[in-house]
């Protein structure tokens, strides 16, 4: 049994002791004589200390990890913090909760002693990002502890050491002026956000708590409308009172030209129209607002924040209206609650400078912050019904199960495979690492209950990552398969290999190369002698810095070069310089060639030689890719595999995501789940469909679509993308058919509902596309078609307003 004894003084122990059988640590931090060799870094350190005092409870913006090492922090005392972390670890099961408690809490370096995201080496401590004055005051006596007198010597003696005197004053020296460093920023971070913040909550509470005036309508987190325009959410507001203030300081200003001061007084005859003029200056109310970046798209108003004043302002009542896209919501808000309407909940900056808004829950600590035993979801802070929490433990169950499908080929092919000579991955190795990664990450989601709705969304978006890797892995090897297949392989420069610009002299490694460019080159500097180069292999190239300066000024990391003027460069005749060293992961050193070797990954992307593991990277994919489809289909209720979620659980966490960027890993997901169809050819064939379509082969992509319908009319995806292409060639109606053929498919496909809502929108049938997008948002509440059906809105709200003014006349 271990025994851990700490005696407190006040808020600083004096002891800390560690005893086992085999080793007694023994350090007091608390010297009995304090020496003058003390003296300076305790003042300093007690300095820091009231600054956090001071700064109870203000929020701050999370300070970044801070790394230390000699001489900012002594090096013994670094070294034997390292022991204790790893002696307490090793006899932790040996202690009981309580008792871990109290002696966490009493230790003056116990936050470094006992916090896991702390990293402590020999000759260096890295502290995780500090996120408010607690953990600023956890981290200083901390350093402190490392840095006292009294430890030091402890030590010395426990070691029978002493240390120099001249290595004890360079000691010092380096700690003192961290400690001055330290104050410094502290005070910075006052003036620019602290004192600021305290100051707001001040005004924001007296002017709240008013008796009478003027007494903000709107509330931070409250999305509004600036009237007939655009709509956005509050993230700040100050009342605007310079206008009647400045006319009683006209009336009662005293102003001195000498030693003696004058009163201005008024005319008698200007005492009414003084009045007059005060109550026509009265105060207004001024928000600060992110603007929807949709809205402002299509407004064409390029703002993405405005000052507004509350007179100019409305609610928006309609609660499909209320999820704002900005990509600045994040720095001020949690998530969006659906509670009440809809708002956004401030975090806990906001929280803290207006205590007395409505969504601020009295200034406490943001909700993202709780956890406890409740249903909800411990980042985003939204409670969880049920029939929510049952569908994200389906989903993280789900998509579990099938990395688990998915390892048995990887694994087999694995044990086919071993890492070239130069050191660099195998295929198999590289993607079974992928698989492995996800499967913990999940593991650790379904193990941790107060955050099912993150483990749910975490777990989509990394299967959804590692099919996307699948896709592309198949996608660009029969691409540059069927390349040299077709031109006899006339690629002239392999992976690696370094070469020269025969114009612009500079030199470079090919990374990658595409048998056309993927855009239009043909006005590009350099190839006025070149036939036709859009018909050309281009390639990635990584170029040499100084090369790169002398040509063009700066350095440009990378080059897109086109085949004709490029020629070999032998590195016999000089190295070449990369401002960024080549993935190590993907890239190895071949000495005997002399140049750069890419993994086996980049090689089968390229069709390059992968000798005899062709055959079985090229099945192993094709299995992987059946067993995401089947379990796809599965999804839909239509494949062989039981037990999984199924589209209403997507559905419901779509309804249920509290964040922009959370709702489209959700949405691509539903995406791929209505793409799958049991017929792999066909499936492929709508790819080939979406293809030609994104390089602009719009007449070709119908076709494709048509022929697919045409044989599965029951395809909905198909008929989805065909409706799409109506709509770019202007033909609405058939637009129209093609998007009600889908929703038969499935009567939740939002795709098809917003496309008919875009038809009937440019077609100025308001009514109609309000109903279609009213659809849409309430399947995908977060859908960019909310900015659209706000515009539908306001147009019939003028109508309706003209119509009233004829009616009345």
């Amino acid at each position: 049994m271990i025994k851990l004894n700490t005696i407190c003084h006040r808020s600083i122990p004096q002891r800390f002791s560690c005893h086992s059988s085999s080793q007694h640590y023994k350090f007091s931090t608390t010297p009995k004589n304090d020496s003058s060799r003390n003296r300076v870094p305790k003042a300093l350190y007690r300095q820091i200390l009231c600054w956090c005092r001071r700064n109870e409870g203000v929020p701050f913006n999370a300070l970044p990890p801070l790394t230390l090492a000699p001489p900012q922090v002594n090096l013994m005392a670094l070294r034997r913090l390292k022991e204790m972390r790893s002696f307490l670890d090793r006899n932790s099961k040996d202690l009981e909760g309580d008792q871990i408690r109290f002696r966490q809490n009493n230790h003056p370096a116990h936050y470094a002693l006992y916090n896991k995201d702390i990293v402590v080496k020999d000759n260096l401590i890295t502290f995780p990002e500090i996120r408010d004055t607690n953990e600023l005051r956890s981290v200083i006596r901390s350093v402190y502890w490392l840095n006292n007198e009294q430890t030091i010597a402890n030590i010395e003696n426990a070691n029978d050491v002493g240390a120099s005197s001249s290595s004890a004053d360079d000691d010092q020296k380096g700690q003192i002026s961290l400690a001055f460093e330290a104050i410094k920023s502290c005070n910075q971070l006052s003036s620019n956000e602290l004192d600021s913040r305290r100051k707001k909550r001040e005004s924001a509470i007296e002017v709240r708590n008013r008796k009478e005036g003027v007494v903000p309508l709107f509330h931070v987190g409250q999305v509004i409308k600036k009237k007939a325009k655009w709509r956005g959410v509050i993230v700040g507001w100050t009342v605007d009172e310079a206008k009647a203030s400045s006319g009683q300081l006209t009336k009662n200003r005293l102003t001195s030209l000498t030693t003696k001061q004058y009163e201005i007084r008024e005319a008698k005859g200007d005492a009414a129209s003084y009045e007059d003029s005060i109550s026509s200056m009265e105060a207004t109310v001024k928000y600060t607002i992110l603007v929807d970046m949709n809205d402002s798209s299509l407004l064409h108003t390029s703002k993405s924040i405005s000052l507004e004043s509350q007179e100019d302002l409305v609610p928006v009542d309609e609660p499909c209206l209320r999820r704002i896209s900005s990509n600045l919501i994040n720095q001020y808000f949690s998530h969006f609650d659906p509670s009440e309407g809809g708002y956004f909940a401030p975090n806990k900056v906001l929280k803290y400078m207006y205590p007395l808004d409505r969504f601020s829950d009295n200034g406490n600590e943001g909700i993202e912050e709780v956890i406890d035993s409740s249903p909800r979801n411990a980042k985003a802070g939204l409670f969880l019904s049920p029939e929510q929490q049952d569908a994200c433990k389906a989903i993280s169950n789900g998509i579990h199960d099938i990395g688990h499908r998915l390892l048995s080929p990887l694994l087999k092919l694995n044990t086919q495979q071993q890492n070239d000579e130069n050191g660099v991955a195998s295929l198999a190795s590289a993607l079974l690492s992928n698989l492995q990664a996800i499967l913990q990450e999940n593991e650790r989601g379904i193990s941790t209950p107060s955050s099912p709705l993150d483990s749910a969304i975490s777990s989509i978006k990394r299967l959804d990552q590692f099919y996307a890797k699948l896709i592309a892995l198949q996608w660009s090897h029969d691409l540059h398969k069927k390349h040299n297949k077709n031109n006899n392989n006339n690629i002239h420069f392999k992976l690696g290999q370094t070469v020269k610009h025969k114009l612009f002299n500079f030199r470079g490694v090919v990374t990658a190369w595409d048998p056309k460019p993927y855009v239009d080159v043909s006005q590009w500097d350099g190839l006025q002698g070149v036939d036709n180069p859009n018909e050309k292999p281009f390639y990635h190239i990584r170029t040499d810095t100084n090369d790169c300066i002398r040509e063009f000024g700066s350095p440009r990391p990378y080059r897109y070069v086109c085949q004709d003027n490029l020629e070999p460069y032998d590195l016999k005749h000089g190295r070449i310089e990369l401002e960024m060293e080549l993935d190590k992961e993907e890239w190895g050193w071949d000495k005997e060639n002399g140049w750069f070797v890419p993994s086996e990954e980049i090689k089968f992307m390229h069709a390059e030689d992968v000798g005899n593991n062709e055959e079985a990277i090229v099945e192993t994919i094709q299995k992987l890719k059946e067993i995401i489809s089947d379990c796809f289909l599965s999804v839909q209720g239509r494949g062989t595999i039981t037990g999984i979620f199924s589209l209403d659980d997507l559905f419901c966490l779509l309804k249920t995501a509290g964040r922009l960027e959370d709702a489209i890993v959700v949405q691509d997901m539903i995406k791929e789940v209505f793409k799958e169809f049991p017929d792999s050819l066909i499936r492929k064939k709508l790819d080939s469909g979406i293809t030609e379509l994104i390089e602009g082969k719009t007449k070709k992509a119908l076709e494709t679509f048509s022929d697919i319908v045409g044989t599965e009319p029951a395809y909905g995806e198909a008929w989805n993308k065909k409706a799409t292409v109506h709509y770019m060639l202007g033909e609405r109606e058939a637009a129209i058919e093609a998007s009600n053929k889908a929703l038969e498919a499935d009567p939740r496909n939002f795709q098809a509902l917003a496309g008919i809502g875009l038809v009937e929108m440019d077609a100025l049938n308001d009514m109609r596309a309000i109903t279609a997008f009213q659809k849409c948002l309430a399947l995908n509440p977060w859908s960019v078609v909310s900015a659209r059906l706000s515009i539908c809105i306001n147009r019939r709200d003028r109508s309706s307003s003209a119509d009233d003014n004829v009616s009345k006349k």
